[in-house]
């Protein structure tokens, strides 16, 4: 394993393609729904075409990152840039020629899957560099992605209440343009690993565990995952319940802050908050994770979804709405890193890479239920039943995080948790 080294400029070019990226992720699916309402759709109907955007992003994920991991012919940063371009064009038309909403809708659903699989890969290139010996402060570019996030928020919702909903399109290209600059700043070569890496790891197909027995990487079915790993799926369960509360609340936070009187600047000043309170938790983490086991993070962030939950159901004013996000800090900041942490730290070397996709399907899954759920009970009962579906689904998901989460020493003599 190679000695890594840090570069603060690789640092600094690597915290831009972070805060890059979760602006342009603001954009399109924090205020997607704002510019879908605008044109005619239902509360229910931009539910399914975020639920069909993200399915699409997932589906394509795996695929993509195979390309990324194995390709002789691209380097990463070349895929990244050939995918950006792809979601250019539709944004560009969209910005330029306005259509008919359904042709919006399509165009809207190509640029959703084109930043949902440009996820992993802009996490994917910290890894391309350690795996080259040089390392970058993950903790600080990812604080800059949720600092680009709050700054585009706030921004956009003040031009959106200005200007009028057309902005929207206008600054999704303009996004994914300075996405192209930022990427050309790096330099990649093809592969992850030098000639000689690559030789060596293609002597050992396999590893020994300690007890002498050969492992093989792509060890154990799915079900023979969930059987040895019973408690870790309680805790993917409890993640799906958890996000599927936090995307009905940001998706249809336009409705919530319409009970009061709010509006789309209202909307940006809110969601600019909670960004703004993950930012010490998300810099901070690794000095948390040394003092604060990881099972005992996710409980914390269990019990800080539910709170906010019922903070949101209980709000009667924009201010009261502004003052729950603060919760932000308790709940996603925390679950987010925690999550992976805790894969690392329950499953055997074998099983990381999996665990970790998980990790990111449960995300997904709960995404797609809190917009598709969340759209249709508004439409049908309004935006108090979405609250108190709401509060049920975080207080489900605690639950199921807090029986779930285990420290490994519960771990059986035959390795299942």
């Amino acid at each position: 394993m190679k000695k890594t080294q840090g570069d603060g400029g690789l640092t600094i070019k690597y915290a831009a393609l972070q805060g890059n990226y979760w602006m342009l992720f603001g954009s399109v699916f924090t205020f997607i729904a704002v510019f879908l309402l605008s044109r005619g759709f239902s509360a229910g109907g931009v539910g399914v075409l975020m639920a069909l955007g993200n399915i699409t992003g997932a589906v394509l994920q795996p695929w993509i990152a195979a390309v990324a991991d194995k390709s002789e012919k691209y380097t990463l940063k070349q895929l990244m840039m050939c995918i950006t371009v792809l979601g250019i064009i539709p944004a560009a038309a969209l910005a330029l020629v306005p259509g008919s909403r359904y042709l919006a809708a399509g165009q809207l659903m190509v640029v959703m899957a084109v930043v949902s699989v440009q996820q992993p890969l802009v996490n994917a290139v910290n890894g391309y560099y350690l795996s080259r010996g040089k390392s970058m402060n993950f903790g600080i570019a990812r604080g800059t992605g949720s600092l680009g996030f709050a700054v585009l928020s706030w921004i956009m919702g003040y031009f959106v209440a200005s200007f009028g909903e057309n902005v929207i399109p206008i600054a999704i290209c303009f996004l994914l343009v300075t996405m192209l600059a930022v990427l050309s700043s790096f330099r990649m070569e093809r592969g992850w690993e030098d000639d000689a890496e690559k030789d060596e790891s293609a002597k050992k197909p396999s590893e020994t565990s300690s007890k002498g027995d050969v492992i093989s990487r792509t060890h154990g079915s799915g079900w023979g995952l969930i059987r040895k790993y019973r408690k870790f799926f309680l805790v993917l369960a409890g993640i799906v319940f958890l996000f599927a509360f936090h995307n009905m609340v940001n998706t249809y936070l336009i409705q919530i802050m319409g009970r009061f009187g709010g509006d789309s600047s209202d909307m940006g000043a809110s969601i600019a908050i909670a960004a703004v309170c993950e930012i010490p938790v998300m810099v901070m983490f690794s000095k948390i994770a040394e003092r604060i086991r990881p099972n005992r993070l996710l409980k914390i962030a269990g019990l800080g979804f539910l709170l906010k939950a019922v903070a949101i159901w209980m709000a009667g004013s924009v201010l009261l709405v502004h003052a729950s996000q603060l919760l932000q800090a308790l709940s996603f900041a925390i679950l987010i890193p925690a999550s992976v942490y805790y894969s690392d730290e329950v499953m055997e070397e074998q099983d990381r890479v999996k665990g970790q996709a998980f990790i990111t399907a449960a995300i997904t899954v709960g995404g797609m239920v809190g917009n598709l759920f969340g759209g249709k009970i508004i439409d049908a009962a309004g935006v108090p039943a979405m609250l108190t579906i709401g509060v049920a689904c975080a207080g489900a998901g605690m639950l199921f995080v807090w029986i779930g989460a285990v420290p490994t020493k519960e771990r059986g003599s035959d390795g299942t948790l």
